[in-house]
């Protein structure tokens, strides 16, 4: 039925973003819903323990037959994202955009990017959107073509281990099967640029986190 789902959770929200309502299936996530109601978007789907969303803004929503309400036990092993994560691909989703994966809360924003492996594993594709960046996960080949980029910068970190035999090529930086491991380098690919033409990156071994990012000036 949706072909991508948009979750919006409840750290730094940008609120600007456009958002495709057709076939998106729209899931708040608990402190998450403050934002949505800002941005005018009924969620189809509110999920949470619900310790951060204030009791009258959710009985807005209550008596809303098109909004399915999920309360999960405050005393569970994942976050509330990571639970909106698995709905959704519970729904055979393979694409999702996440606002709100950051924030004040760094645990929370740290945890959040392991979900990218996690649904990458699956064949699902994360994509989390901050006011600035673009973050996202890469393993194998990405191609880039030279009206895609998000911003100025792109950055290439290692992430859950090595990224071996890492090849980049159509940036300002190119590199040339080079081991991403934290015993040679701790911030090699950081701020890296695109030529203008399309570009390429090659990962032999591992798992590049990429975050595309606007200048903040």
């Amino acid at each position: 039925m949706y072909k991508r789902a948009l979750i919006i959770t409840g750290g730094d929200v940008d609120e600007s973003y456009h958002v495709e309502v057709d076939g998106t299936l729209l899931i708040a996530v608990d402190g998450g819903l403050r934002a949505a109601d800002r941005m005018s978007l009924v969620p189809h789907v509110i999920i949470g323990d619900f310790d951060t969303v204030q009791s009258d803004l959710l009985k807005k929503y209550e008596t809303n037959p098109q909004v399915k309400i999920l309360q999960l036990n405050p005393e569970k092993d994942d976050t509330d994202t990571e639970a909106a994560v698995r709905y959704a691909m519970e729904q055979e989703i393979t694409e999702i955009d996440l606002l709100g994966g950051t924030g004040n809360r760094f645990d929370h924003t740290y945890a959040n990017m392991f979900l990218l492996k996690m649904a990458y594993e699956q064949g699902v594709r994360i994509t989390m959107y901050t006011g600035l960046s673009k973050i996202y996960l890469i393993c194998g080949e990405k191609l880039y073509k030279k009206n895609q980029f998000f911003g100025k910068y792109i950055s290439f970190l290692q992430f859950d281990g090595p990224a071996l035999g890492v090849t980049l090529e159509g940036f300002k930086y190119p590199l040339k099967e080079f081991d991403f491991d934290t015993r040679k380098t701790y911030r090699l690919g950081v701020s890296n640029e695109s030529l203008g033409e399309d570009a390429k990156v090659t990962i032999r071994e591992g798992y590049l986190l990429v975050v595309e990012s606007l200048e903040d000036k």
